[in-house]
């Protein structure tokens, strides 16, 4: 029962983990994009909210629970070598990688944007160009590597619900 409980928290977490992704890399970053230098309150409001907390806490609950079922999963020595054990395992390697994008170069990048537009105002304007183009960067690296992790929870995803299969 409780490698079932998991194994549903897993798919839930994981549904979550995905859909946010998508929404922030699709919507989310080009809303920011098309604010400009307003979109540090935007950044902050949605810190200050705990979007970077979410994304951490669901894309790090969901590859805990994986590793449990994983190593529930590995007690059968065949399962390792078989189809369903590479396909299971790909998947895996794809969510940890995709975990360890999204908070050190996503994460990172978002804090850095937030702590950016958080003083803005008070910068002088020499200073100002230069945020601005730290911002456009920061941005920029958020959706290329927004894209890298909704491709790899694309495939973790479906190589792990394919994996009974193969």
């Amino acid at each position: 029962m409780l490698f079932l409980t998991m194994r549903a928290l897993h798919v839930v977490l994981a549904a979550a983990w995905f859909g946010a992704v998508l929404f922030t890399t699709l919507f989310l970053g080009p809303a920011v994009d098309e604010l400009g230098p307003s979109s540090g309150q935007l950044m902050n409001s949605l810190m200050r909210r705990g979007l970077h907390k979410y994304m951490a806490s669901i894309g790090g609950l969901t590859v805990v629970i994986g590793f449990y079922l994983f190593w529930r999963l590995t007690g059968d020595p065949a399962f390792a070598g078989s189809h369903r054990g590479m396909a299971i395992s790909s998947g895996a390697l794809a969510g940890i990688i995709a975990l360890i994008l999204g908070g050190s170069i996503i994460g990172a990048s978002a804090k850095k944007m937030t702590a950016l537009g958080a003083k803005m105002s008070s910068l002088p304007d020499a200073d100002r160009a230069a945020a601005l183009k730290t911002m456009g960067d920061l941005r920029a690296r958020m959706a290329l590597f927004g894209k890298i992790v909704s491709a790899l929870l694309l495939f973790s995803m479906v190589t792990m619900a394919l994996a009974h299969l193969v």
